[in-house]
């Protein structure tokens, strides 16, 4: 098990790449520096489809080599803290010829 700060680290190192890789691209540390991230509902501005957050979750989780338990509380804080909105997947669309 990791200690609580390190798992800290972990979930700030995802939120880095979430909003990296959001819509709009933010830098994470300085949405923490200009004080945005004190606002209410502030990272509803941003998306990123479920896919790709679980993906950097994952990515993130196997390279510090967590355990399940530690895997689990890394995943729990991103998803019900500040991850961006989840985008869904740009529909299909169908041309009538």
């Amino acid at each position: 098990m990791k200690s609580d700060e390190k798992l800290w680290e972990i979930c700030m190192d995802i939120y880095r790449e979430m909003y990296s890789r959001a819509t709009p691209k933010a830098d994470f540390d300085k949405l923490i520096k200009k004080g945005v991230t004190k606002k209410e509902n502030w990272f509803m501005k941003y998306q990123l489809p479920e896919k790709t957050q679980t993906e950097i979750v994952e990515k993130h989780c196997n390279k510090h080599k967590l355990n399940k338990h530690d895997t689990r509380k890394v995943s729990v804080e991103v998803f019900l803290g500040c991850a961006p909105t989840v985008k869904e997947e740009e529909e299909l669309k169908w041309t009538v010829v």
